[in-house]
Formats: C-alpha cells, structure tokens, sequence
C-alpha cells in the first residue's frame, strides 16, 4: 500500500497492490472534515459515483459549503473497480450510520487499485515561490549523525510550515488557532533562518492585531478574520513577552523600523476600532509586564502559569506571590533584545529605558533566585521569606531540580561564567536521560485528583509530554544551550536525541517509530502515573521503553530547523551582515552545505580544529573575508561579515564560502 501527497499537483494518490495471492476487494475510507473545527457535529457529505469518479459535494448547511459555494472533491479511480459508495455505514456490521463524517468506497475484487483524490475548493495557480526550495538544506560529509539531520531537515521543515499555515498535526488535524508563544518561536525561527524578513512581519501585525486593549494577549487566537472571535479567554503570565521578543528578532535581522509606525488595531468584539502604531502596541505591553511584579522586587510575577501548561497554580493567591525564574529569564531577554533592536534604529532614549529595566531584572535574579549556587525553578513570596520550590530547599514537592530556567539564564547571559558552568554540569548529570534533557529530576508527585500547588501536573493520570518531563521543545533550547556554550559533541548528540531518523542507535530503549516527522516528547511508556513514580529511576537507567509523543503539531520542528541553520552550519543573516558561528566537533571536517545567503544558493566548506567553535577565518571564492567578533560571555563570539563586502566578492558562477573554526 503506498501513499503519497504529490508535490507537482494538488492531489492525493493512494495505490494497493497484490503480491500474492488472489484478488481482494478493498474498503477506502476518506473522512472528510465538514463540518468546521473541534467539536463541531459532523456534517456529512453527499457523493455520487459516475463511472470511474465519485464526487463529494458538501451539504448546503455545512461550513465548507458556505465557504466554497462551488468546491468539491472528486476521488478517480484509476486502477481496479468502485463497487459501490456510502457513508459511515459501511463501516458497521449492521449497515446503520452512526453519523461519522465518512465517505466509504467498496472496491470490486482486485490484484491492484490506485485512487487519486482532487480538491477542488481553491482553483487557479498561485504565483508563489516553491517553499521546498526555500527550506532547503543540503549536507554532504561522510559521517553517519550529519546524514541523518540531512534526511530530517526537509521533513522538520514541512511539519513547521503546517504549524505556522495551517496550524494542525498528525494528532490535532481537526483545528487549531496560532498559540501566541508557539508563533512567536517556530514559525518566526525558521522564516529568520532562511532570510525571510517579509513574511515574518505579517506574522507580526497580525499577533498585534489580536492584542488586547489592556495591552495583554490571549494564550491562542484563530488568525482568520472569520474565527477572529473564537480565542482564549486569558493567558499565562509569560505571554505577554514573546510577541515583543519575536519584534525584536524581526528587527534585528531586517532593520526595518517602518514597521513601528504601522498601525493596527487592538483586538475589539464589536469590530476593529481606531489604529494604533506598532510601537503604540508595545507601550502597552510594556506596561502590563511593569505592572505584574512581584510585590517590592522587579521579578516577574506567575499569573496563570508558564511555558509549562502543566504548572498552572492551583489557588489564586499563587499568582501574585509566585515567580517563575524561567519566565523571569525572558523578561530579561526580552527587554534587552528590544533595547539591542531599537539602537540599530536609532532610537536610544527608548533603548536606554530598556536596558535600565532588564539590569535590574538581572540584580534581583541573582539576589532572591540563586540560593545555595542553585537556581530555584520557582520562589513563592509569601511571608518574611521566600519558599523556594524545584530547589534543593523543596520540602513540599521533593522536586530538586528544573532545567527550563537553568537552560535560558545560561542563554541570556544571566549567569556569571562559573555558575553557568556549575548549571550546565547539574543538566548533564541531574536533568538528563537516554532520550535528552528532562524537565525536572523527577515527576511531580501525583495525588490522584488533589490538587495542591498546581494543576495537571498533580492530577494527570497519563504520563507523557510536559508530565513525563522529555518534552522535546525544552531539549531543543538545551542542545541551544550548549552551542551558546561551545559544547560541539554534546550539542551534535543532542541534536541527534531530537532526530527520529537513527534515533534508535542514539537511544536503543526508543521503540520503532514514524521516522519522518517531528515530535513534541519522548514518553516513558509507564501503564499510569504511579508505576511511573514508583519506577521512574529505570527510564534513567534505560531500562523503559521510549515510545514517540504528539506528531508535527508544535513550534519545535521551526526552532529545530533553526539550531541546524543558526547553531550547527552556523549561518545568520541580517540585513547589513552575515554574522556565522558554526559549533561542530572536528569529526565533522570537511563538512559541506549548500544553502541560500542573501537570495542565493551558497556552498559553505567547514574547516574544523580542536574546539569545534569560534571562526578565525572566512573566504568567499578563495578571497579572505574582514570578520569582527561580537561580544560572548562564555566564548569567543559570533563572527560578523558586512553585507556590502560579501556581496562584492560573489561571482556568477556557484560561490564556495569557506570557514575555519578553531
């Protein structure tokens, strides 16, 4: 049986062949999504079969009915005989719907049948560049880990591009809507990586246009105008940080401050009111992040939870009086990648401003949440002292460590260069597992429907994704971190824990899984939550199976596709330079890419010494490059080439850039 999801048309094939053997008839069922988004009543189809084609019409109360008054879906059979058409009752012993959305086709005995199914809902050919071309990425080198990031890349890239277009995956297919951290990371990743400035601020005014006027965002929106009233109700307290950071990145690699003064409404139910300019926006922002701190401190007050869904307070007053040093970690970066943005544009007074908040959200991360040389994952300040949870010092959930926090201040800078050291040295040795880094060093406990401090993470019954504590996004901002580190074999390992293709010979416990597709964890496969905390020193040891977790549904294969363009090749680009900083063991030498730089295809030829970091020379065409080091807490920095003299040594033909690493 062979499917495919053809390239050159917009058609599904699906092709049955008997290798032995007499003929077989065949059951083909095609569900068909009328009826709207989750939860909507199944709205079914009508469908008539004439000769070889079947056509499905949707009825005239469904949504794609009102939709595309025209559009319809024709399945032609090409091969082998359609016997007969029918609904969901096919698929019943007694012949009676059960009012699935299902259009079910009967072949007629056969050794072979091939089936093509054509919508025709959108006609015509849009004039668009071919995306396959633009997320290309292409490796050459005789090593076994790079070959497989070369079979994964064009994979991760398909499955980022349905997160940012249409934002579903293999296990949400039915619906939906842009989560306002998730688009402001994968998404926005990937398109910087590959040079695409333009679509990125789309991406950008249409998150401003769906701030509220308080200066909030929602934890998700719908980005179509139809759905614009269909969104959360409220949202966790780091969201409000990320559409400024994506601002800022988007600043930083185009320098276009035109888009500041773009004006875009606040997001209003009884329609789209006055504009505002962008940088209207941001003040807003701004203020609501100045307004939740914790009391008499300039950290980052919790609100409703984190980036981990599953750590949602439990009572109010959590709130308030809890602090997540993760979050209070994006604070700081994105008060200063907002500074760092708006001194390009000149704007200093609004830069100093910035930077003068994100130096005292750096003081009081050193003052309140590094106790005992240990970063707590969260601090509650609730009388004289602070309760430090995810801590050593934790006496009431008897977690002792969180890697999130530890893995981003190592990130922004916020540590000295020994601590992170020290911090690095706890996620290798306590946060780490067979199949990557781990949220904590151990589940929360489980209190079988009690909740205590925080919500699904004491009441889940199933253990996998943020509960099972492999969720693949956190292991992709560790392998991050230890390229920002200049780790080059860990961080090509780590690379690998994320990468389906081979994984079996990284993590021999992982089970066989889809090798072609991003996924979001790596899940212990326990029966329940109390074998998992029972037995969950033997998922360290190995000695549990790894089962794959939720399908392509996820910012991370963006960012993945980043750390392979930005980290590994080491290739970024801005407007006014080309800034590289590949991090890759000297078992890589050799290394050849091909991707594209400014618009065109370019070869870069990798010539690695001992530490695997740190370029010391570049040439394009066999001509030596002028490089200037940008600034690094922890390592030789990031080596900046002006646009303008890369541009005037390219030639006609195919250009070899070529870059020694020390």
């Amino acid at each position: 049986v062979r499917a495919e999801a053809l390239r050159d048309e917009h058609a599904l094939t699906l092709r049955l062949r008997v290798l032995d053997g007499s003929p077989v008839r065949c059951l083909v069922t095609v569900h068909v999504a009328l009826g709207g988004d989750d939860g909507a009543a199944p709205t079914p189809a009508l469908w008539r079969l004439e000769g070889p084609v079947v056509t499905v019409t949707p009825r005239d109360d469904s949504e794609m009915r009102s939709r595309f008054p025209q559009g319809e879906l024709r399945i032609e059979c090409e091969q082998g005989e359609i016997a007969r058409v029918g609904g969901d009752e096919l698929l019943f012993e007694d012949d009676h719907s059960r009012n699935e959305p299902y259009v079910c086709l009967l072949s007629a005995p056969t050794a072979g049948l091939a089936l093509r199914l054509r919508p025709t809902f959108i006609t015509g050919t849009p004039q668009r560049e071919d995306a396959a071309e633009r997320f290309t990425v292409r490796m050459q080198s005789p090593h076994a880990a790079v070959q497989q990031l070369g079979d994964i890349a064009p994979w991760f890239a398909d499955n980022a591009l349905v997160h940012y277009l249409a934002p579903r995956g293999l296990e949400q297919y039915t619906g939906g809507g842009w989560g306002t951290r998730d688009v402001c990371q994968g998404p926005v990743e990937l398109l910087l990586a590959f040079g695409c400035t333009a679509p990125v601020r789309d991406l950008l005014l249409r998150v401003m246009r769906a701030q509220c006027s308080d200066g909030d965002w929602p934890q998700w929106f719908m980005f179509f105008d139809r759905d614009r009233h269909i969104r959360a109700g409220d949202s966790h307290g780091d969201i409000v940080f990320w559409p400024l950071l994506a601002l800022a990145q988007y600043l930083l690699a185009s320098h276009d401050a035109s888009i500041l003064d773009a004006t875009e409404p606040f997001y209003s139910r009884e329609g789209d009111g006055a504009r505002h300019s962008v940088w209207e926006h941001v003040q807003r922002a701004l203020a609501v992040i100045e307004q939740r701190t914790i009391s008499g401190t300039a950290l980052a007050a919790y609100g409703h939870g984190d980036w981990n869904d599953s750590l949602q307070p439990a009572n109010q007053a959590m709130r308030e009086q809890l602090c997540s040093a993760w979050t209070v970690t994006l604070h700081y970066q994105t008060l200063r990648t907002l500074a760092r943005a708006l001194k390009t544009m000149g704007r200093e007074r609004d830069a100093a401003a910035l930077d003068a908040g994100a130096e005292r959200v750096a003081t009081a991360f050193q003052r309140l949440l590094i106790v005992d040389d240990v970063l707590t994952g969260y601090a509650l300040f609730e009388g004289a002292s602070p309760q430090y949870l995810l801590h050593p010092r934790d006496a009431v959930s008897g977690v002792r460590y969180s890697a999130l926090a530890m893995i981003h201040a190592i990130l922004e800078g916020l540590f000295t260069p020994q601590q992170a050291q020290a911090h690095l040295d706890l996620l290798a040795h306590e946060l780490s597992g067979p199949d990557g880094v781990r949220l904590f060093d151990q589940p929360m406990p489980y209190h079988g429907g009690r909740q205590r401090l925080f919500q699904r993470a004491e009441t889940a019954t199933f253990f996998g994704r943020e509960i099972g504590l492999m969720y693949m996004h956190a292991h992709l901002r560790y392998a991050q971190a230890l390229a920002h580190m200049g780790r080059a074999r860990e961080f090509l390992h780590a690379l690998r824990q994320a990468n389906p293709v081979g994984l079996q010979h990284v993590a021999p416990q992982s089970s066989a899984r889809q090798a072609n597709c991003y996924y979001s964890s790596s899940d212990a496969a326990f029966a329940d939550r109390e074998e998992a905390s029972r037995e969950y020193a033997r998922v360290l040891e190995g000695a549990i199976r790894l089962d794959g977790g939720w399908r392509v549904y996820s910012s991370g294969a963006g960012i993945a596709l980043g750390l392979l363009v930005r980290r590994l090749l080491g290739v970024s680009q801005e407007a006014d330079a080309l800034v590289l900083d590949p991090v890759m063991p000297p078992e890589l030498q050799g290394l050849r890419a091909v991707l594209r730089i400014f618009d065109q295809p370019i070869t870069v030829e990798y010539h690695i010494a001992a530490e695997g970091c740190g370029v010391v020379a570049a040439s394009l065409n066999g001509r030596s490059l002028s490089i200037v080091h940008d600034a690094h807490p922890y390592r030789l920095g990031a080596a900046r080439i002006h646009r303008r003299e890369f541009e005037a040594l390219r030639s006609d033909e195919q250009d070899t850039l070529r870059v020694h690493i020390r």
